[in-house]
């Protein structure tokens, strides 16, 4: 029965999602045990801060106002070099899955909050999700994985992010391998993923 679900669900991703080119309703997940290293050399987070920056620390004029938003690379080994974007609401994480270019769409990813060290800035405290779906005729696979990024605290061993405020209206700008990074290349450990949860998100999306 799990496998029929799991076949059902895979069904339903080559059909609706932007993910996968069309193919055979027929397809199923591979099962096949698959483990990658991908790195990210370059991540750019702009948000709003609390306040403009002018002196008197008043607040931001709605004309002025913007989103937060988040670009990076990734490299997968094998494909295409990616490049991810999306903006969301400021002090907030995006609900849904973003695309990032290259390989036909096949790479999307997610922020959700990291609370384990603490309440923080919604953007300054996430876990980055990826996911990856490769096909051959007949079946795919799923890859994913994770990575907790925080920020400005060296000590942190997920602290790969330094952010520090630019001028008025400038907000604050997010970057890594900074002056408070921490001091190790940005990696993630994927693996394939068959869990219904997973393709049922990436149906959704």
């Amino acid at each position: 029965m799990l496998s029929l679900n799991l076949a059902a669900f895979a069904s339903a991703l080559l059909i609706t999602s932007t993910i996968a080119l069309p193919t055979s309703v027929s397809s199923s997940l591979s099962t096949r045990a698959t483990t990658e290293q991908w790195s990210i050399p370059s991540m750019e987070l702009h948000m709003m801060t609390k306040f403009t920056g002018l002196p008197g620390n008043g607040p931001w004029p709605e004309n002025s106002k913007y989103p937060s938003t988040i670009d990076f690379d990734i490299n997968m080994p094998n494909y295409q070099n990616g490049h991810c974007h999306t903006e969301f609401l400021n002090g907030t994480l995006p609900d849904d899955l973003a695309a990032c270019s290259g390989e036909g769409g096949r790479v999307r990813f997610r922020m959700k909050e990291y609370t384990a060290l603490g309440p923080r800035r919604k953007e300054l405290s996430f876990v980055l999700q990826v996911f990856r779906v490769d096909r051959v005729p007949g079946q795919q696979t799923i890859l994913m994985g994770e990575v907790a990024i925080t920020a400005n605290d060296p000590h942190e061993p997920s602290s790969y992010l330094t952010c520090l405020q630019g001028a008025p209206f400038d907000g604050l700008r997010c970057k890594i391998r900074g002056m408070m990074s921490v001091n190790k290349n940005l990696i993630i450990e994927a693996h394939t993923s068959n869990s219904s949860d997973t393709t049922a998100l990436l149906a959704a999306s």
